[in-house]
């Protein structure tokens, strides 16, 4: 069994997966505790004891919050006596990166790029809504083209309620009218709605830009929320991120 790790700005998404299939995941707080690494320990013995896992023959992580991943490493090779492979710029991913400071581009979007262009056919645009709404482009030939980063609904939702003295913080649902008929409506109309016009924007401007046809695929926390509300996107796919975890422990293993 591969063990799969995902550290995000808010979340720690853990995987187990075989050769083919993602089988079972949980989710933590990314800064749940400030106990060091005996902590991440203890949610390790815990995923093994849920799903009762007999061996983890191998480890593969991503990370975004550099000061968490020492941490985590730490913690699976004390649990496992194993290194994971580390997902950076220097990956074997089979993708041609066409950008400009590719040392800079987030190891997320290298792991959900690589599962795309794995998984699914033609040119390809993925949008990962998290804490931030990334976008990553990949032509079929595995030519990743560059993107977009703009601020995910959570924050936001939080922002606004920060920045202001009156605006609510309000739980992310669908709007129940458009227009809204009250604050809390007013609200979500502007985060949901307002977020996938831009979302629906900023694909249209890629395939103008680049002059091509693109399959656009929706993953990350808020993926479901948002996504019947935008016009281009074409596959959901929760577990992507973690897939692309798993094709990299294959293509570097």
């Amino acid at each position: 069994m591969l063990l799969l790790i995902d550290i995000g700005n808010s979340n720690i998404t853990l995987g187990i997966s075989d050769d083919k299939e993602v089988l079972n995941t949980s989710r933590i707080d990314t800064r749940h505790t400030e106990g060091g690494d005996d902590d991440y320990l203890k949610v390790l013995d815990k995923l093994v004891e849920n799903y009762n896992i007999p061996v983890i023959e191998g480890a593969v992580l991503s990370s975004v919050v550099t000061e968490v991943t020492p941490l985590v490493i730490s913690a699976v090779k004390e649990r496992f006596n194993i290194f994971p492979v580390i997902v950076d710029h220097n990956i074997n991913s089979g993708l041609r990166f066409n950008i400009n400071n590719i040392q800079t581009l987030g190891a997320d979007r290298i792991v959900n790029a690589t599962a795309a262009h794995n998984l699914y056919n033609g040119n390809l645009i993925v949008i990962d809504f998290g804490t931030a709404t990334t976008f990553c482009t990949i032509t079929e030939e595995g030519d990743y083209l560059g993107g977009a980063i703009m601020p995910g609904i959570g924050i936001s939702a939080e922002s606004l309620n920060e920045k202001t003295s009156g605006l609510p913080l309000v739980e992310l649902t669908a709007p129940s009218h458009i227009p809204g008929e009250n604050t809390t409506d007013n609200i979500l109309t502007g985060i949901v709605i307002g977020h996938a016009g831009a979302v629906d924007r900023i694909i249209h401007d890629i395939s103008d830009e680049t002059k091509k046809t693109y399959s656009v695929i929706a993953t990350g926390g808020f993926a479901e929320l948002v996504s019947p509300y935008i016009k281009g996107i074409d596959y959901v796919s929760p577990s992507l991120t973690l897939d692309g975890l798993r094709i990299l422990y294959k293509l570097n293993s």
